[in-house]
């Protein structure tokens, strides 16, 4: 992904990028994981350019834990479009911090993302008060609209799907599973299977870090459109998926 421009505000970031083709999957469109990936670094950048940067913040102990990811989508980019992803902080929510993001073609919306994270100890992950971080004086401390909150996946009955072993490929800088490896999973092991399918829209909830060498067992299913995932690694539940998933329009 090539970054063509960048607009830096404190209540608003936004930036230019023309799709990889090594971010587009076998349905000639973006992969989940890798508009996951769009978001996140959107983000990082959008903190880089206050000059609060990841490097900056896990001197001063801070970093970002992501709890939630809920995404919208009307159309996946294709290889080489051109898109334009916006993104602004919402205020918190006891510990959560709220941040959007808007994912543009030229005035087409393609998609939207609601993201909740929480502020930790990058030694032992420990949660901080979210004062921690707003005592950098750059974003207010206000609270997210009732309306914009997000609420945890809840399911039973899931029949099992198999498992996955968490290899060094899929770790980030914090030391666990990234947070977009959980869209190629949940690809990956949906009922089904995703050859003809898309997703309208996927929520993916990070409840329980998988390390190195752990291995996720998952299971899963599917009703009315609505495919539910979970996987549980060897301290409990890992993380849960759910998605509505419709046929992919004929082209």
């Amino acid at each position: 992904m090539e970054d063509q421009k960048q607009i830096v505000k404190i209540e608003e970031y936004c930036r230019t990028v023309r799709v990889a083709s090594y971010e587009v999957g076998a349905q000639s469109t973006l992969k989940l994981s890798a508009l996951l990936h769009m978001c996140q670094e959107t983000s990082e950048n959008h903190l880089a350019a206050l000059g609060i940067g990841y490097q900056k913040m896990k001197e001063d102990g801070i970093v970002f834990l992501i709890i939630t990811n809920a995404v919208k989508i009307h159309r996946m980019p294709a290889n080489a479009e051109i898109v334009t992803i916006k993104t602004h902080p919402r205020g918190s929510d006891k510990a959560q911090f709220y941040r959007d993001f808007q994912i543009y073609a030229g005035e087409e919306l393609l998609a939207g993302v609601m993201q909740s994270s929480v502020a930790a100890n990058p030694l032992n992950h420990k949660i901080l008060r979210p004062q921690e971080f707003y005592a950098y004086g750059i974003f207010v401390d206000e609270r997210v609209a009732p309306e914009d909150r997000l609420t945890r996946i809840r399911a039973k009955g899931l029949e099992p799907l198999g498992e996955r072993v968490v290899r060094y490929s899929d770790l980030d800088y914090n030391g666990h599973i990234n947070n977009t490896i959980y869209g190629d999973i949940f690809e990956d092991f949906i009922p089904g299977g995703m050859m003809g399918r898309c997703l309208r829209a996927v929520q993916i909830d990070y409840i329980n870090e998988s390390m190195l060498g752990e291995t996720l067992e998952l299971f899963g299913g599917e009703e009315d459109g609505v495919v539910t995932l979970q996987g549980f690694n060897p301290r409990g539940l890992g993380f849960s998926a759910r998605a509505l998933v419709e046929d992919s329009p004929a082209e």
